[in-house]
């Protein structure tokens, strides 16, 4: 049976788009389906900053999207860790391991913007349409679809769910997904600071969490302040005054006067990872299969990656006239995202609990930990390792481009 499409990726957001794109440049014919209307504006300008690790950067360049963001770009050629009130810090470098930069920040709205725009000149993408369920079939997956012009049905041998950590796809496919609520909340916001550090990103953990300080291009900053979920309504409600004294507080006035707060956002912190990230003629990728603590700017990373193995992958399985929705086949994608997904799991979950942890001793050694990283190159490259996702064999697309 022939299928309308090779394959439906369910959710246009970063992840979604990029995952279009990367099967694209194998030739496989996509539909990208997406629950929000077509957007019809820049949007809010004053938007978070997104962490790009130097493997991310690769795999955006190879979809052609990284012209589109080099200009609105800084890179980070240097990371700052430290403990309030304790002796412990680490400085990393990107000349520590010989690269140009640890990472590159983009604003959210910019990166979106790019990866949509050429997401919709390759592929077909329907704004506004929700699914509503899959039938999994022996040779294709039929999928209804609503929107405002009605319900339809289309066939494809495989269905992705991009669709966040509430993905409709895993739960019609019966895939389970566990969550772990870690009673707290990264709050958000731009700032300007009076000294900034060129290139330079902080992460400073605090008894209420971590505090996070990136540049922007144009000399803005975006901080992220994970807090308790009982202090939300607190810090929300503050005058942009008292918060940015606060923010001044919590790094130690090194920046010296933080102004120009721009809108605060909060979001709720979890720890949600799936049982299995494949069925039969279903994989997940992104926060539909993991969605992780903040610590060390791991998601969106983690999920250009997803969509890189499986596009690889597909690519590889029709090599030899092989089945794309065939679940034996999709398992050789989910055993190697395994290990990586362990991984970072365990990375970002370990920082968010050892950092908060009140158990008397724990702050002398994890302080001593951050002294001997310092002054250690190895444990100096085993932590840029993981903080960019270097240590990760990272799959490869073809970068020949499909017209």
């Amino acid at each position: 049976m022939q299928p309308d499409f090779d394959c439906v990726v369910v959710g246009a957001g970063l992840v979604g788009a990029a995952q279009a794109l990367a099967l694209r440049r194998y030739d496989l014919s996509v539909l990208v389906v997406e629950a929000h209307q077509t957007p019809s504006g820049p949007g809010d300008r004053d938007v978070r900053g997104l962490a790009l690790s130097p493997p991310s950067k690769q795999f955006i360049e190879v979809l052609g999207v990284w012209p589109l963001l080099s200009t609105q770009t800084v890179p980070i050629r240097h990371i700052h860790v430290s403990d309030q009130g304790r002796f412990g810090f680490t400085h990393l470098n990107s000349d520590d391991i010989g690269i140009d930069a640890l990472g590159y920040v983009c604003p959210a709205d910019h990166f979106h913007q790019a990866i949509r725009n050429v997401a919709i000149e390759e592929c077909e993408v329907w704004w506004g349409t929700t699914l509503t369920s899959i039938n999994l079939g022996s040779e294709v997956a039929e999928i209804c679809l609503e929107s405002d012009s009605g319900p339809v049905r289309i066939t494809t041998r495989l269905v992705i769910g991009a669709d966040g950590m509430y993905s409709r796809v895993r739960e019609a496919a019966g895939l389970v997904a566990h969550m772990r609520d870690y009673r707290q909340s990264a709050i958000v916001a731009n700032v300007d600071v009076q000294y900034p550090v060129p290139e330079t990103a902080f992460e400073r953990f605090t008894g209420n969490g971590p505090l996070a300080l990136l540049p922007l291009p144009g000399g803005r900053h975006v901080t992220v302040r994970c807090c308790p979920i009982d202090e939300v309504d607190r810090i929300v409600g503050l005058s942009d005054k008292q918060y940015l004294a606060e923010l001044e507080k919590g790094f130690g006035h090194r920046f010296g006067t933080f102004s120009d707060a721009g809108r605060r956002r909060s979001h709720k912190l979890v720890l949600q990872f799936s049982d299995r990230i494949v069925g039969h003629r279903v994989a997940l990728v992104g926060a539909a299969a993991n969605k992780i603590h903040p610590n060390g700017a791991q998601g969106l990373n983690l999920g250009l990656r997803d969509a890189a193995a499986l596009a690889e992958c597909l690519n590889a399985i029709r090599s030899v006239d092989g089945d794309i929705g065939d679940l034996d086949r999709l398992s050789g994608f989910a055993a190697e995202r395994q290990a990586d997904h362990n991984d970072v799991i365990r990375f970002t979950d370990t920082m968010a609990q050892v950092f908060v942890s009140k158990i008397p001793c724990l702050g002398l050694v994890r302080n001593l930990a951050m002294l001997v990283t310092d002054i250690s190159p190895l444990s100096k490259r085993w932590l840029i390792g993981k903080a960019t996702g270097l240590s990760i064999k990272s799959p490869r697309v073809d970068p020949q481009v499909i017209r």
